[in-house]
């Protein structure tokens, strides 16, 4: 017998302090623990949940990629949905202490998969459907960049640093190097320089309604508006809306890449990761 709503909402979230999206907090969650309570029915685990995710994100990236309104609705609500098991599949595994690295494997590739295949599926379907092959550019730019390029590829190369280092045992040589450059202690939010540490809290807030889920939430609001436009307003050129927003999305995208560069390469970010990792009696 599985709990009620909210004797499960207790057990899900009793330990779990880590911080999420304010759109999760605001709406997902409110949502999730009903599908959670109809997934506890069965033997599906927290794995085969954000396999799931994996697979409808495909699939709702390829009935936008049609490019007619009818599909990119579809598609938009199947991603959509998607937000929503982010949730269950924690709230699975908190539940049957299903907790693993694994676990946190799959999330993460779903994150790093799902948010690109929505872009180059809408940019390739508003080509379709207006013919503008700038569109396809736009589309790729904010695949691309709408992700943590910089901070994948920073956190990536710490990782094999530091697997190289301690296999040649030369970590306790390059936590004393790089000691000298970290100071007392790593910051890992923008590195050595106070301007960078800003910039890195303020887009740490400006992400919040920028990027995944909430870029998610801002074309399922203009597929819904062009639908609108299309059988009702008739004020605005078809697709407009939407070409529109991957330019904009895509050029500030770049930019705020091109930012994170600079503070993170200005302020030896590289060096602070390394020392969080790696170094002892440090925070």
């Amino acid at each position: 017998m599985v709990e009620s709503i909210k004797e499960l909402r207790e057990i899900c979230y009793k330990d779990s302090k880590g911080r999420r999206p304010l759109y999760m907090e605001w709406v997902t969650m409110k949502i999730s623990i009903y599908v959670t309570k109809l997934f506890l029915y069965t033997p599906i685990g927290a794995d085969q949940v954000t396999i799931g995710m994996i697979l409808l994100a495909i699939l709702g990236s390829i009935f936008m990629a049609f490019g007619t309104l009818k599909f990119l609705l579809i598609g938009i609500l199947i991603v959509h949905f998607t937000v929503i098991l982010d949730n269950v599949n924690g709230e699975v595994a908190r539940y049957r202490k299903e907790g693993s690295m694994m676990g946190t494997f799959l999330e993460q590739y779903y994150h790093e998969l799902s948010v690109p295949l929505i872009f180059f599926g809408l940019g390739f379907g508003v080509f379709l459907a207006t013919g503008y092959k700038s569109v396809i550019l736009f589309g790729f730019l904010c695949g691309v960049f709408s992700m943590s390029t910089v901070l994948s590829a920073l956190k990536s190369a710490v990782v094999k640093n530091a697997i190289r280092d301690r296999k040649n045992n030369k970590v306790e040589e390059k936590l004393k190097k790089y000691d000298s450059i970290v100071g007392k202690s790593p910051n890992v939010e923008g590195g050595s320089t106070e301007t960078g540490a800003k910039l890195y809290h303020t887009y740490d807030f400006i992400r919040e309604f920028w990027s995944a889920p909430f870029n998610i939430v801002h074309i399922n609001i203009l597929v819904v508006l062009e639908i609108l436009n299309k059988y009702y307003w008739n004020v605005l050129p078809q697709y407009a809306m939407l070409y529109w927003y991957l330019v904009i999305y895509g050029s500030v995208s770049v930019l705020i890449q091109i930012i994170s560069f600079i503070v993170h390469y200005k302020g030896n970010t590289i060096y602070h990761y390394y020392v969080a990792m790696l170094g002892k009696g440090k925070k």
